[in-house]
Parts: structure tokens; C-alpha cells; sequence
């Protein structure tokens, strides 16, 4: 499917009529037509049902279209990032983790502002989980995940910042008098936590640290660490807490205190595709190594 056929495949399927598609086009209907019988030719299948009073897409052809719309940015994205690389700007798309803010990600952010002002950055949040999907399909330049990570062979992944793995309780709760709880002292306790499907490398971290024998007594999920904070100011259970997160939304019922043994702590990491040409990627690559250097 070359890019000509796949805006002509894009623009038939918008208009679902071969009279509007060629106009927005501005081609003549019967070259249109001539060239969608071209590109089913070439990949061997019928692309649009033309049995019916109104023409429509098989589900080969929904198929297709997917794919086309794919291949259009793509290509379009490739233009722009080349245009970019001679300018000195362009876009550097960022998917940053739900649980984390600051460090030497937020340092290096501030950084490549200062350094490149043309460059424009889109940012947005996401489990680690979803963040990697993007990362891996080129939806975004650069995620911001939760390591260990497995199974992402065709990204680079790399730590670069780490923080202090605290354990929420409940004020009423007796953990909250004391200066730290024995790892033993977890074994029984009702325990709010999220899905695991979200970050598995970070959650299996987690029970390594704090229950590494018995594994958690989890009594309820909830969606994000904000909510998992309100559901143990509800007396609900006592729940681990990156010392970041617990500071951002200080909430009120809440106390938190730490787990004797070996220090406790999360890592952060940055997640990439190393086939990604992206100039602005590659600035910004090395200002998270300085970043990181520093902090």
C-alpha cells in the first residue's frame, strides 16, 4: 500500500461516496475509483462492498483503512521531523507515569525548554503499562515508566531516578505510633492497592519489599495512588506509598511511616525506542543523562 493509495483508501472511507471522496481530493471520480480497484488488486482482497445502493467497507477494508490512517501519520510525522532537523525545532512527545512528578525528569524537561523554545513539547499521563504501548508503536517519543520492565525488547529502557517507598496507614491505626513497622508485622493486614496490570515490574517490586514471604492480603483496588490514599484514610487498609505521590496529595487521615530492613525504594525510568529518528529525542536523551548525573 503505497501513501498515494492509502489517502485515497483514508478519504473514501470518510465520505462513504465516491463522488464526495474524489472531490475532497480534487481528482476525477473515475481515477478514484480506478485506483482503489488498484490497490485491491495488489493486496489480493475486495476492500469496498459496492453491491448495496451505498458503497461500504468489508471488514477487510476496516482493516485496511486502520492501517492506511497509520501509514499517513507516519509519513507525515517522518516530513514534519525531517523539516524539523533543519530548522531546529519540531515536537518531542513525552508520556509521563501516573506516579511520579519532579526529579531529574522534570530537570531535564526544564532544561530542553530553555535550550530549544521551538521545539514544542506534548505531554500526558499513563500507567507504565500504557505508556510502554505507546513508546513501542511511536505514539510518543520518550515514556516515563516504572522498571523493572519485561518483554520490551524493541525499547531501551533506562533508570534514571529513584525515590522512597513508604507505607500508608490509617491515623487510628496502631502502625501510626510507631517510628517503623517490622516487615513481619504485614503478613495479616488488609491491604488497598491497584492493578497490577498498570505497572507489573513496579507492583512486583513492591510485594518483594514488603512481603516477600507471605505476599499482600489485598481487600481492594482502586484506580490510582490518589484513590488508594483515600481508601486508607477510610480505615479500608494500610497501603504502600511512593514518598512523591504521598506528598503530592497529603491527605487528611493519612499517616506514613516506613518498613525496617534494607531502604525502600522505587526506580524510575525512561523507556525509547533506539530506531526512533527523532533529533529532538536525542537532545533530550542526553539532557536526562546530565539530569541524572546531577540529582
Amino acid at each position: 500500500m503505497n501513501l498515494h493509495r492509502a489517502r485515497y483508501l483514508v478519504s473514501v472511507a470518510n465520505h462513504m461516496n465516491f463522488t464526495r471522496a474524489a472531490a475532497d481530493l480534487n481528482v476525477a471520480q473515475s481515477a478514484l475509483s480506478q485506483q482503489i480497484k488498484v490497490l485491491e488488486r495488489e493486496i489480493g482482497v475486495t476492500l469496498i462492498d459496492r453491491r448495496g445502493p451505498r458503497i461500504d467497507l468489508t471488514e477487510a477494508g476496516r482493516v485496511a483503512v486502520q492501517e492506511a490512517r497509520y501509514l499517513i501519520v507516519a509519513a507525515d510525522r517522518a516530513v514534519a521531523r525531517i523539516r524539523a532537523a533543519a530548522r531546529d525545532s519540531g515536537e518531542l512527545r513525552i508520556a509521563h507515569t501516573r506516579s511520579w512528578a519532579g526529579g531529574s525528569i522534570a530537570s531535564a524537561i526544564q532544561e530542553f525548554r530553555a535550550r530549544y523554545p521551538d521545539v514544542a513539547i506534548d505531554e500526558h499521563r499513563g500507567f507504565t503499562a500504557r505508556n510502554l504501548e505507546l513508546a513501542s508503536e511511536g505514539v510518543v517519543d520518550v515514556a516515563v515508566v516504572r522498571p523493572p520492565i519485561d518483554g520490551a525488547h524493541d525499547l531501551v529502557v533506562r533508570v534514571i531516578d529513584r525515590e522512597e517507598l513508604l507505607l500508608a496507614v490509617p491515623t487510628s491505626h496502631e502502625f501510626a505510633q510507631q517510628a517503623c513497622v517490622e516487615p513481619e508485622q504485614l503478613a495479616e493486614q488488609p491491604v488497598v492497592f491497584w492493578p497490577r496490570v498498570n505497572g507489573p515490574g513496579m507492583y512486583d517490586s513492591i510485594v518483594e519489599q514488603f512481603w516477600s514471604e507471605t505476599g499482600p492480603r489485598v481487600v481492594r483496588n482502586e484506580a490510582d495512588d490518589e484513590q488508594v490514599l483515600h481508601a486508607v484514610a477510610a480505615g479500608v487498609g494500610i497501603a504502600p506509598m511512593p514518598a512523591g505521590r504521598a506528598a503530592a496529595f497529603r491527605v487528611c487521615g493519612v499517616h506514613l511511616c516506613k518498613v525496617a530492613g534494607p531502604p525502600k525504594h522505587l526506580d524510575v525510568g525512561i523507556a525509547y525506542r533506539r530506531d526512533n529518528p527523532n533529533v529532538a529525542l536525542r537532545s533530550f536523551l542526553e539532557l536526562c543523562r546530565l539530569a541524572a548525573t546531577e540529582n
